[in-house]
């Protein structure tokens, strides 16, 4: 390990070539940071086998992540498209190292998109389905459900002082109030273990063809329609104002229905999910992040921005 690299989090404090011959794997080279986990450390290390990459989470329990590795070895062995773990060869499949879960991984040659365009669109689509169609009747305690509504009224009796608050508080309360009937019915539709993280940066693609979904890290169980949402609030994040276009909104939906037909109400009921996504997402950043960050003001919030861009009607 030299020290002048820089790794994202901190180091990843652990002996590679000691840690790494408990998977049978022999270090052939120094470990390299890569970038981009906000949640976790990772390195890419040369090996007797290929290179790997070692991920520390800094965030999820060890029961999250044991779950966690448990759908992605079904995920993998069932065709889709995300790398299977290496376990190893003894003792427990997700190691403890200083009170954080590590998770090996053999690595992935692709590149990270540099645009959403509509076939890409349609192919996300199409891997959500897949997904949730492989983990149809899937069960495991473990993974964590998030209470989305719970959020939403912690953030109308939240004491946020930021400028606008008092208008996020009144409008977060009418959200819930307008629509509770509709939330009561989402949470009532078609449900499983979600991505919940499905966005460019976690995609590797070879041309225009996807060949890697990354990072599970926000695996949570929910009405499966929230994982199509998330990505239209991922999607409407990374325009200029916000807005998530029709024809990439079509695409993906196009694309996830070529695998799984939507019902009448999860297609009714698509916009409030993707206003759910937006709001709760700007709620937990406003909340537990941005009063550490030196925001003034709630119109920082890019969610906030993207959920009154988009919200329906």
């Amino acid at each position: 390990m030299t020290s002048a690299r820089h790794w994202p989090q901190g180091r990843l404090g652990i002996d590679f070539p000691k840690f790494l011959r408990w998977y049978g794997l022999e270090v052939r080279g120094e470990p390299t940071p890569l970038t981009g986990g906000e949640d976790n450390r990772l390195a890419r290390i040369a090996t007797d086998k290929g290179d790997v990459v070692v991920r520390e989470y800094a965030r999820s329990g060890h029961a999250e992540v044991s779950a966690e590795v448990a759908l992605l070895e079904h995920l993998a062995a069932d065709g889709f498209p995300t790398p299977m773990p290496i376990f190893p060869e003894s003792g427990e499949r997700v190691a403890l190292v200083g009170g954080n879960p590590i998770v090996v991984f053999p690595f992935v040659s692709g590149s990270v998109p540099a645009a959403m365009t509509a076939p890409l669109a349609a192919q996300c689509g199409a891997l959500l389905a897949r997904m949730h169609v492989s983990t149809r009747d899937w069960t495991d305690e473990r993974i964590p459900v998030i209470d989305r509504r719970d959020i939403l009224r912690q953030a109308t009796a939240s004491d946020v002082k930021l400028a606008g608050a008092r208008f996020w508080r009144s409008e977060t309360r009418g959200f819930l109030e307008r629509n509770a009937e509709d939330l009561d019915l989402l949470d009532r539709l078609p449900s499983g273990p979600l991505h919940h993280d499905l966005h460019r940066r976690n995609l590797l693609v070879d041309g225009e063809e996807i060949i890697a979904v990354l990072d599970f890290d926000e695996l949570n169980r929910g009405p499966l329609i929230l994982d199509l949402a998330r990505w239209f609030h991922y999607t409407a994040l990374e325009q200029d104002d916000m807005r998530l276009p029709a024809g990439l909104a079509e695409a993906a939906t196009s694309g996830y229905q070529s695998i799984r037909p939507l019902t009448d109400a999860e297609l009714r009921l698509l916009p409030l999910a993707f206003d759910l996504a937006g709001i709760v997402d700007a709620a937990a950043f406003i909340m537990w992040a941005a009063p550490y960050l030196g925001l003034e003001s709630i119109g920082e919030c890019l969610s906030w921005k993207s959920y009154l861009a988009n919200r329906a009607g």
